[in-house]
């Protein structure tokens, strides 16, 4: 299904009488909220006045309970596999709310972490395309299918700065480039992110550094699109070495 657009006012509405004031402010992570007004965001799903069918061809599985993001978005991409589907808000917000139970943090007392609007309802400006935790999953499983997990082995509630750097040229263009991150920054024991690859750029070694600093200086020398993974190791400055198993 997807949202029509009464539905789509009727979520916006929602969350933001459930969102309080505190929970925009810079470090929040988000309104807690209770389990029955969690429902409420649920139940926006259901109502036939809300919704109306999109022809996909396949039901979506309404009670499927996902792993991660990874599983999530596996999923959904071999559900919604019309490219042009990324632009249409209505469908990723339905799917949103279908799944809201999983999109949002829990909390020790009970209560549940909701986050600002556009981790559930697209926004299409240039600073918050990325930042929709469903359809942002989709677009990278998309992308890159099994080796996403590099980016998507992460609960389903959780959105970091690590998925919006995957958007970077020299990474998305570059399959080789992948192959060197997930070779190094990634352990396949634990199937999560090795402890500290998600830091900032100024930080040694970390996937940001790798990205923003180091890989526009090795291009400048090096073509890294025709250099296996074992081969572009080998070039990388010595902060990297404490990655290498």
């Amino acid at each position: 299904m997807r949202f029509n657009v009464k539905g789509m006012a009727t979520v916006r509405l929602l969350i933001e009488g459930l969102r309080s004031e505190a929970s925009t402010k810079k470090g929040s992570q988000g309104t807690p909220i209770s389990s029955d007004e969690m429902e409420l965001l649920y139940e926006t799903a259901t109502r036939s006045d809300l919704t109306e069918t999109v022809g996909l061809g396949q039901e979506i599985d309404a009670a499927r309970q996902f792993k991660d993001r990874f599983d999530m978005s596996e999923y959904l991409a071999s559900i919604v596999a019309n490219p042009q589907a990324e632009t249409d808000d209505g469908l990723w917000t339905w799917v949103s709310m279908l799944y809201v139970r999983q999109l949002l943090t829990p909390r020790s007392d009970g209560q549940w972490l909701l986050a600002s609007e556009y981790r559930y309802v697209p926004d299409n400006s240039r600073l918050r395309f990325y930042r929709h935790l469903v359809r942002m999953g989709w677009t990278i499983f998309r992308q890159y299918g099994a080796k996403s997990r590099l980016f998507l082995s992460v609960p389903c509630s959780t959105h970091s700065d690590f998925v919006e750097q995957s958007q970077k040229d020299d990474v998305r263009s570059n399959s080789q480039l992948i192959d060197l991150c997930l070779d190094i920054f990634y352990d396949e024991e634990t199937q999560k992110l090795k402890k500290g690859v998600a830091s900032s750029e100024k930080t040694p070694a970390s996937f940001r550094r790798l990205v923003s600093v180091i890989s526009p200086q090795l291009y400048m020398n090096f073509d890294l699109y025709e250099m296996p993974s074992s081969k572009i190791q080998k070039i990388l400055p010595k902060e990297f070495h404490k990655w290498f198993g």
